[in-house]
């Protein structure tokens, strides 16, 4: 296989060696991981908040000269805007138009609440639709991402980040992002008009309340942020504890370590839960108090500007002005000072996010499924050497094989020679560091890989199956309404199955339960085998397929295999010798290279090795054909 078929990680393509170790802002990763359709939404809908946020402005304004012309009709002719519209109106008297301006002040007021009100909805729909695009994104980056990657990764934290963590990108940061922008702009243009008022009343309500809030986000900002860190690990244990004790119930129950998964699960949700109640307080306790000083400071001023001697008439404008201006500004300063606690809290999980969908290995995008591939000679493996990540040592070391079209071929050794990374390779799952792999003299790369593929039927020793009938598993990934039955039932005849599928009380439509606990390991096998021959592979890889099984059942899946393998390439893994009798060629492995190869009867008068291993398996097949003829159980 080529250097094609995988690309080593980097960081975002075309991205400068300065821009890959110089930290990215929030900001600048949120808008990498948009879309460009979704920049402009986002644009959209930002101006679209900055639209209702005026609208709130003129909601406040508009309180002032009414009220002022409510206490004093007076104001009327000494302002010359009022006056001008007094006159054009042709108003009967001042009470007329004292009305028409409660009028215009009262819809102004409906309005500027019903703007923010309108924004909201789009704000949402649109969160919520980015959760669904982002995570969907995230779920396509980690199943198209090479197989390798998956081995040394926990595929519950997979799952996490793609059900939970995203959401706290989007309704949590995203919307802070949002907050922040639209509310600091609310606040800049609410002060500006204020300052025009009264300019040292409002420079020291600034003062106070913004300062507080500005004061207080600066001293929880590291606190918080490490708080977030602590949050990601704490909610990746609780998944993967979650799902471990889930996955594993039948030895979970048997080995009564219920109580293990339930403290492990206690302590990192506890933990979970103990974060999530530091942000949420971190973010909210303030208002109150700061809410309290706002309104209270509105009362102090009113008291001390009638105690110099002020006038009442004079002072209820201006008191009714700053406190419907503290009605909107402190809910603004509040969501501004929250937004920034939740952009502290939630660094983390962008930092993640960011990582898994654009600074990781490039995944197999290019891989083409309208590729063409013939295969009508041979599979030839060439000087292949293999490392796993991080490893010391090669698993597979200058291994050159050539497997013929419709030949049978068997790999044995003992465990950690090699055999099944070689078969992964073989299935296009690995990319050898040197040498190649070619079908007909084509090499496998990342753009043919997916057309070699399809030609693939894989049974592995553990099958995998959903909670769903037994049709469904065996066209497994097929939508229903493209299922052909015919094909099923000509799968689970060659895998000997149909008879046992017609005693069950719904045939192909019975559900077996997840991951197959309703069958045995022989009919597990069956359907596994059943699947990978639903889609007519030339090829038929089987990897230590029948290990698990009693001799019985293993006697009847090898018959089946058997029927399959007309007119197949079979290539195959056993520790059980008896096994590949029926191969065409046995290869030896020792240490990642073949040491011998050649039929049952030739490996087994001439290789001491295969002699060897003949006998452990001879004695392990005796043993268990006396235990069942006893009743026993090993």
């Amino acid at each position: 296989m080529t250097e094609a078929v995988s690309r080593p990680a980097a960081a975002l393509p075309n991205a400068s060696a300065e821009e890959r170790v110089t930290p990215k802002s929030a900001a600048r990763k949120l808008y990498e991981i948009f879309t460009p359709r979704e920049r402009v939404q986002a644009g959209f809908l930002f101006l679209g908040n900055l639209f209702a946020a005026f609208a709130q402005v003129i909601g406040v304004a508009v309180i002032f000269p009414f009220i002022n012309v409510a206490m004093n009709p007076q104001v009327i002719n000494e302002n010359k805007w009022l006056d001008a519209l007094y006159k054009k109106g042709a108003f009967a008297d001042s009470n007329s138009f004292i009305v028409f301006l409660g009028t215009v002040v009262f819809v102004a007021i409906i309005a500027s609440s019903l703007a923010p009100a309108a924004v909201s909805w789009a704000q949402t729909r649109f969160l919520l639709k980015k959760e669904h695009a982002i995570s969907l994104r995230l779920l396509a980056v980690y199943l198209s991402r090479p197989y390798q990657y998956f081995l040394g990764k926990n595929t519950s934290e997979l799952g996490k980040n793609v059900l939970s963590e995203v959401s706290g990108l989007t309704m949590g940061m995203l919307m802070a992002l949002f907050e922040l922008l639209i509310q600091g702009t609310l606040l800049v243009v609410l002060v500006s008009m204020l300052l025009f008022v009264d300019v040292l009343v409002t420079v020291g309500a600034m003062l106070v309340l913004g300062g507080g809030y500005a004061l207080l986000s600066f001293l929880i900002k590291t606190k918080l942020q490490k708080s977030g860190k602590e949050r990601l690990t704490a909610n990746a244990a609780r998944y993967r504890y979650a799902t471990e004790a889930l996955s594993g119930i039948k030895t979970t129950r048997v080995m009564g370590i219920e109580r293990y998964f339930l403290n492990n699960y206690a302590d990192n949700s506890l933990t979970y839960a103990r974060l999530q109640i530091f942000a949420s307080l971190a973010g909210t306790l303030p208002r109150y108090f700061l809410e309290a000083i706002a309104f209270g400071g509105i009362v102090l001023f009113l008291v001390l500007r009638l105690a110099a001697g002020g006038s009442i008439a004079e002072l209820i404008p201006l008191v009714s002005l700053y406190a419907f201006s503290a009605y909107r500004m402190m809910p603004a300063l509040y969501r501004l000072y929250y937004a920034a606690t939740q952009l502290h809290y939630y660094q983390a999980v962008l930092d993640k996010i960011h990582a898994d969908l654009l600074d990781a290995e490039t995944a197999e995008d290019s891989a083409s499924d309208d590729a063409s591939l013939p295969f009508d000679r041979a599979i030839r493996l060439q000087d292949i050497d293999f490392r796993y990540t991080d490893a010391q040592t090669d698993v597979i070391r200058g291994l050159d094989i050539d497997i013929p079209k419709n030949s049978s071929i068997g790999f044995v050794g003992a465990t950690g020679s090699g055999k099944t990374t070689l078969v992964d390779i073989t299935l296009g799952l690995l990319v050898p560091q040197s040498g190649c792999m070619l079908v007909d003299d084509t090499p496998i790369t990342e753009k043919n890989v997916r057309a070699w593929r399809r030609k693939i039927g894989y049974v592995p020793q553990e099958i995998y199956l959903s909670d769903d009938s037994i049709r469904k598993n065996i066209a497994f990934g097929v939508p229903d309404d493209k299922i052909d039955d015919d094909r099923v039932r000509e799968a689970t005849n060659i895998a000997a199955l149909d008879n046992f599928i017609q005693t069950l009380p719904d045939k192909y439509d019975t559900v077996i339960g997840e991951r197959g606990v309703r069958l045995s390991g022989g009919q597990r096998q069956r359907i596994g085998l059943a699947r990978a021959l639903y889609r007519s592979p030339e090829v038929l890889v089987l990897d230590e397929a029948t290990n698990s099984l009693d001799g019985a059942t293993e006697a009847t899946v090898l018959n089946a295999v058997r029927n399959a393998s007309k007119a197949r390439t079979v290539i195959m893994i056993a520790h059980r010798l008896n096994t590949l009798k029926d191969c065409d060629t046995i290869h030896v492995m020792e240490n990642g290279r073949f040491t011998a190869s050649g039929t049952y009867e030739d490996l087994l008068r001439n290789n001491r090795t295969f002699m060897s291993m003949a006998k452990v398996s001879s004695l392990h097949d005796t043993n268990e054909k006396q235990l069942q003829e006893r009743g026993g159980t090993a």
